[in-house]
């Protein structure tokens, strides 16, 4: 197998065990969020995404890993937005904060954590 070829399996397998771990260790009781638990989680989850840039800089050169930057602070500015959404939704059905991590996190993942609403 070609190095690229293991660098893609490395990643992919690297991807589903943070979300493994995210989706199913971390996260796995429902509870209130607070302020800084959100802040040190996107704290990880930017510095993880660092380390994956300096990687793709060492492997794949300076203009991939700037290509690699750039979609990333477009994508994380997006992502805001659904915030505002998430929070208006919750607000409008009356969503208890306790069970909101878990209707984010089944949303996303297709399942529900936190049972039936």
């Amino acid at each position: 197998m070609t190095d690229q070829a293991w660098l893609w399996i490395g990643f992919n397998a690297f991807v589903l065990v943070m979300l493994a771990l995210d989706l199913g260790v971390f996260h796995r009781k429902c509870h209130v969020v607070t302020l800084k638990e959100s802040l040190s989680w996107t704290a990880v989850w930017v510095i993880l995404a660092l380390l994956f840039n300096a990687g793709l800089w060492y492997y794949a050169g300076s203009q991939k890993a700037l290509e690699f930057f750039t979609g990333y602070l477009i994508e994380k500015s997006l992502s805001v937005d659904n915030v505002f959404v998430f929070a208006l939704l919750f607000s409008y059905f009356a969503v208890p904060p306790s069970i909101s991590i878990g209707c984010c996190s089944g949303a996303s993942s297709g399942r529900s954590s936190c049972g039936p609403l």
